[in-house]
């Protein structure tokens, strides 16, 4: 597929957005916001169904759910949700609700398999029943892959040595399950996504580096490193949304030759220790003019991770044409950019229509 036959992404949402009920899982959290962002800036009518927001989160600081549809449930209850998919007769569905942290799952195995794996069955089963969908993409992560040493293509097996990377290779598993069970012939293509490790504005999560280091350097306190050589394929998080919206609408438009799984990674130079990724941001923080410690190594031997995690995108760069607009030294730039703006909700708007706007001139 040439580009100017996907056309730029300002085509994309006119051809398979603008206009269309589209219903979003987990659509305040960090990355659903970016994404009912985008759509809602695109004239998309989105309904989304979520937990509470996270206090003071992104999805707040924006107002989110006076913009749109928003509906508080659980993906864990099939009944409301599959409720909430038929009143809002969506014509595409994204599905990014989850337990999206390897940390908590150690301490909740079985809320995490849940939520992420009996979760994505409940949706899955909520669209098999509901004939206005038209394409469908479940979101999952790039920790879905068995442990191996090199990038990883989405031939590789499926696997993960922890609760959370379990439960996203099982949910994999679950959506090829309902492909080929349900969807093969009738009912809509699904496609899933894969990304790498999502980084940038509005992430205020627990457990996560970026959210973790702000905090930190607010506080003027130095950031705590647990596992500072640990190479991940850190993306901004407009990058990764991009990829779920061109995916979205090649299920769309060409149905089940794209429903299947896809990575989404990073610029190839944006493949980089946790350390050099926090020592970036503490450095483009300086320059913005804040203060910020240097960063501590303190060590946790109990939780075991991943030292080596990294992803080939060629598929969707071919068949999507899909790339990553941002080096990592732009991740980094628009990361601090939205932190050191959005002390207040009118700052965090402003900052985040202007990355918007600047998304879409870049794809």
């Amino acid at each position: 597929m040439t580009q100017s036959e996907s056309g730029r992404l300002s085509a994309v949402l006119e051809r398979s957005y603008r206009g269309r009920r589209v219903f979003v899982t987990g659509h305040n959290g960090f990355v659903g916001t970016w994404l009912s962002s985008i759509l809602l800036h695109a004239g998309a009518e989105v309904t989304g169904f979520s937990l509470d927001p996270y206090p003071g989160g992104i999805a707040e600081q924006l107002d989110l759910d006076s913009l749109c549809q928003g509906i508080i449930g659980d993906i864990r209850d099939p009944q409301a949700l599959g409720d909430a998919i038929r009143r809002g007769k969506p014509e595409v569905v994204f599905h990014l609700a989850a337990q999206p942290l390897v940390l908590p799952s150690f301490d909740d195995p079985i809320g995490t398999f849940a939520t992420n794996v009996m979760g994505t069955a409940n949706l899955l089963e909520a669209v098999r029943h509901q004939q206005s969908v038209a394409a469908c993409v479940v979101v999952t992560s790039d920790k879905c892959y068995a442990t191996a040493p090199h990038a990883h293509a989405e031939t590789d097996p499926l696997g993960g040595d922890d609760p959370y990377s379990a439960s996203k290779g099982a949910a994999e598993i679950v959506t090829h399950a309902y492909r080929h069970s349900f969807f093969q012939g009738s009912g809509p293509p699904v496609g899933s996504a894969r990304a790498g490790n999502i980084v940038g504005g509005g992430d205020w999560a627990e457990h996560r580096i970026v959210p973790d280091s702000i905090r930190a350097i607010r506080s003027g306190e130095p950031v705590r490193l647990r596992r500072p050589n640990a190479i991940r394929p850190w993306q901004h998080v407009v990058d990764a949304v991009v990829g779920y919206l061109r995916l979205g609408d090649m299920l769309a438009v060409r149905g089940a030759e794209f429903a299947e799984g896809w990575n989404f990674g990073p610029h190839p130079d944006a493949t980089v220790s946790v350390l050099e990724l926090v020592s970036s941001l503490i450095s483009r923080w300086r320059a913005l003019g804040g203060s910020a410690a240097d960063p501590v190594v303190v060590r946790d031997p109990i939780v075991v991770e991943r030292e080596f995690l990294t992803l080939l995108s060629s598929k969707a760069e071919d068949r999507l044409c899909w790339s990553p607009a941002l080096d990592f030294a732009a991740v980094i730039d628009w990361t601090a950019e939205w932190y050191f703006a959005a002390d207040t909700a009118e700052g965090a708007r402003a900052v985040t229509a202007s990355q918007i706007a600047k998304i879409l001139d870049a794809h």
